[in-house]
């Protein structure tokens, strides 16, 4: 049996998640969850000027909307053949395991671009708009940040969500894993600290350093050597070369454990 092109496989995913009636409604959720995001940087973003405070604000509204969408959009995709108990007819025409799981991380990577691009086109409207007239030059250097971290940021949420559903071999584990791991990296930032000051052992501020979701959160200021609103930032300082590991080690270690589950795990569904 021929084995279906890789442009052939990403248009059936991509078929899958036009056809999935839970996806249309995952945008709505995105800009209340970048609402209440948008708005919690703003209030954190305090003595700074006008422009900084706007662009901000819009970045955790972008990064937070985005993330909530490539996150839920990869777990319900990676994870839909296993709910549906179609994977083995699916495995049966020929399709390799790896190659299903790179089809689909393709597909949701052709779902976030258009999803950036037009967070990025309401963003040249919703800043200026937030400014008021104010008196307040474009620093593109922090606009570039802005976009490059909200980038990094979908990349990590669609991997986490591909390796979810691959792992878990249920939507439902896969979208639990989507809509906790964040909040509960978060919540552990607030946490550890708190056990360091309790026990005085410097491992706990220590470990606050290789947090997902706080590393994302600090990783604007450590690029443009500013506060930048950033809502769970490390306990302790950390620069760009650091972060930008932290986000590689992540992205290399979840690829990897989502790729050897796959490869290795029997298909009995």
């Amino acid at each position: 049996m021929a084995r279906s092109s890789m442009r052939c496989l990403v248009r059936g995913e991509l078929r899958k998640v036009l056809l999935q009636g839970a996806n249309w409604a995952v945008p709505v959720a995105a800009v209340g969850v970048g609402f209440v995001a948008g708005s919690a940087a703003g209030e954190v973003a305090t003595g700074l000027g006008p422009f900084q405070v706007a662009i901000d604000t819009y970045r955790a509204f972008a990064a937070a909307a985005v993330g909530v969408v490539v996150l839920a959009v990869s777990a319900r995709l990676s994870a839909v053949e296993y709910q549906e108990g179609t994977i083995r007819v699916v495995l049966a025409r020929g399709v390799g395991r790896l190659r299903l799981l790179l089809a689909k991380a393709i597909a949701v990577v052709v779902v976030a671009l258009p999803v950036l691009a037009l967070v990025a086109i309401a963003g040249l409207v919703v800043v200026p708009v937030r400014l008021q007239g104010q008196a307040a030059p474009v620093v593109w250097g922090d606009v570039q940040v802005a976009a490059l971290t909200v980038t990094l940021s979908a990349a990590a949420c669609c991997l986490l969500g591909v390796a979810a559903g691959a792992a878990g071999r249920s939507m439902t584990f896969a979208m639990a894993v989507a809509a906790g791991f964040f909040p509960l990296d978060n919540f552990l930032g607030y946490v550890l600290p708190i056990l360091q000051n309790a026990t005085q052992e410097r491992i706990w501020s220590d470990l606050t350093t290789y947090l997902l979701g706080p590393t994302l959160n600090h990783l604007p200021a450590v690029l443009m050597g500013r506060r930048a609103g950033e809502l769970i930032p490390p306990q302790l300082p950390v620069d760009a070369a650091h972060s930008l590991l932290v986000v590689a080690g992540y992205a290399v270690a979840v690829s990897a454990a989502a790729a050897v589950m796959v490869r290795r795990r029997d298909t009995l569904e």
